[in-house]
């Protein structure tokens, strides 16, 4: 008689069960971790809209306004040539408290600024913030990691 190497059903079920512990385990922390990324992107974006806008302003020398949206949308506006539009990702929100709306001037500075413009952005799942000041000339300033 020949001895046939292979995996009894037995090995199968405890290797397969092994698997699905682990795999439970592991769910939580990555549903974190896409979470923080939907933060961290929508920050990025923020900013990046932000900068093209104010470049936009001191290079065509006319107002550009940006508008924000609250939360994520199915669909986005249309950039125009005087209005830009943004939004934030997956589970991530603008704080209500935030400004909604900014307005570039023709030498890069927000127009109508007694201070600094911020922008919040949250977390729902994680309770992360993130924060994006921007000066009166235009310039982002910080950004401060905090809770929600």
């Amino acid at each position: 008689m020949r001895f046939v190497r292979g995996f009894t059903l037995i090995e199968l079920l405890v290797t397969i069960a092994v698997l699905a512990i682990v795999t439970m385990l592991a769910a939580p922390s990555f549903g974190n971790m896409i979470t923080q990324q939907n933060l961290k992107k929508s920050t990025n974006e923020l900013i990046g809209v932000l900068n093209q806008a104010r470049a936009k302003a001191a290079l065509e020398r006319r107002n550009i306004e940006v508008e924000l949206n609250l939360t994520e949308i199915d669909s986005l506006s249309e950039n125009t040539d005087t209005t830009m539009y943004w939004m934030p990702y997956g589970k991530t929100h603008l704080t209500p408290t935030s400004e909604t709306e900014i307005t570039y001037g023709l030498n890069g500075g927000v127009v109508g600024a007694g201070g600094d413009t911020t922008f919040t952005l949250c977390s729902v799942a994680g309770g992360k913030s993130q924060t994006v000041s921007v000066s009166k000339m235009g310039t982002i300033q910080q950004i401060v990691d905090g809770v929600c």
